[in-house]
Formats: structure tokens, sequence, C-alpha cells
């Protein structure tokens, strides 16, 4: 006797099911490997402007430190260092100008004076720094250095400093009465005189490259001026610096 082996394959019900659990399978790791990439960019764009914070905190501390720096005091009434007649409020939609020239051993790019002292020492040039939004959105720098103001030459010219700049903010602290404590804040070139300014405080908005964030419109006080951010979902901070003048 012969016996038949019964094959019995899918019913198109299980099939149906079969292919229903495979869909909801693999949406869940459609899902799980989106969220993996968001939290990745989050956190790639949380770590940009952070960077991009301190890199600002950095660059102009080594930039402005030496405002209150004077290699022969006895001649600084010859030579007016600080803050110049180029420091501007609004230059552009969210940018002031902040200009100030010092005393410095070394030119715009860090390197020695190759002009040489009676001991053999780097002599101290004048050097302006002019800080600026340029119209990339980038904190662009220029930079001028020579032995005195008639023989500044420029060595850098609106540089970029830091990308994705949404807004530049100085004020200033200024004393009326001569007792060395501020009292009151003006933007630039509002001041009685320059030399009654003991101080200021600058604000950047930076902002993430790629979008990453949920898209809402925020807005933002930048010291004295406010911005309404576009829901463009970047991620965006705010960095203050403060630098002393006397």
């Amino acid at each position: 006797m012969t016996s038949r082996v019964r094959m019995r394959g899918l019913s198109l019900i299980e099939l149906l099911l079969a292919m229903l659990i495979g869909a909801i399978l693999l949406t869940g790791l459609i899902q799980i490997a989106a969220s993996a990439r968001s939290s990745f960019l989050l956190q790639e764009a949380i770590a940009e402007v952070q960077e991009s914070g301190r890199y600002v905190v950095d660059s102009l501390g080594d930039i402005l430190r030496q405002t209150v720096f004077s290699p022969q005091p006895w001649l600084a009434s010859a030579t007016a260092i600080g803050l110049t007649a180029e420091t501007v409020d609004s230059v552009s939609a969210h940018g002031d100008r902040l200009a100030i020239r010092t005393w410095s051993e070394r030119n715009c790019f860090g390197n020695p004076n190759p002009v040489l002292d009676s001991d053999g020492r780097p002599e101290f040039f004048l050097k302006e720094v002019i800080l600026e939004l340029n119209g990339s959105g980038n904190l662009a720098h220029t930079c001028r250095y020579g032995p005195g103001t008639e023989a500044l030459v420029n060595q850098i010219l609106r540089q970029g400093l830091v990308q994705n700049v949404e807004a530049f903010q100085v004020l200033y602290a200024e004393d009326l009465d001569g007792d060395e404590t501020p009292d009151r804040w003006v933007v630039g070139g509002d001041w009685e005189a320059p030399e009654a300014v003991l101080g200021f405080n600058l604000a950047v908005l930076i902002r993430s490259s790629q979008p990453v964030a949920e898209p809402v419109s925020r807005v933002v006080n930048v010291l004295d001026h406010v911005v309404s951010t576009p829901a463009d979902g970047r991620l965006r901070e705010l960095v203050t610096y403060a630098q002393s003048l006397d």
C-alpha cells in the first residue's frame, strides 16, 4: 500500500497575518533607526553650538585681553588705546561694531614683531581689531598692525571668526562722575567720552548649522536687542563676554 504525504501550504489569511507582523516589525525598526539618528543629530548640534560658544569666548579673550595693557604707561596720553571711533551701534540688522586699539608685541597673526628694541626684544606696535557681522552671518574681524596710527597696515580684512551667528550686540559701562563706578549702560558711540567707558558686555547668538529641533519661532533678548528667530528647527545658544577697560 502506498502512503500519501499531504503537503499543506499557508492560507491567504495566514499569509496576510505574516505580512502584517513583518510590516509592524519593520516600522518599529525604522522608527528606532530614525530616533537614533535624530538623537545623534541633536547631540551633534549641541556639541556644535557649545564648541562655537567656547571658541567665541576664547577668541575674544585673546583679542581683547590686551586692552588694559600699556608697555609705556608714561606715554599713554600720547596715543589713546581702547575703544576707537569705529565702534558703532547697529551697523547691520542684528549687529554692532566693536573697534579696539591695543599695544602688542605680536602682529595680527600672532607672530612676534620682527622689529626689535634696543634689548633685542620685539617692539610693541599698535594693533586695531574690529569685530562685526558680515553678510554671510559670520562674526568677522579686521586687524591692523603698525608702529603708529598713521602707519597701520591691514593684515586681516573681515575674516570669518565664528560661523552661524545671528546677532552680535555690545553695551558699554560709562562712568559719568569719575568715581570708577558705572553709572549707566550705553550703546556704541553714545558715551560722553570713550575715556569714561570702564568696560563692556557683548553677546553673540549662535545657531546650529542643521535643523534638529521642533520648528518653533522664539524671542531672544540679546542685551538691548530683541531677536525673533525663524521657525527653522535650529538650536541656538546665547554666549556672553565681559571685558574691563580700566
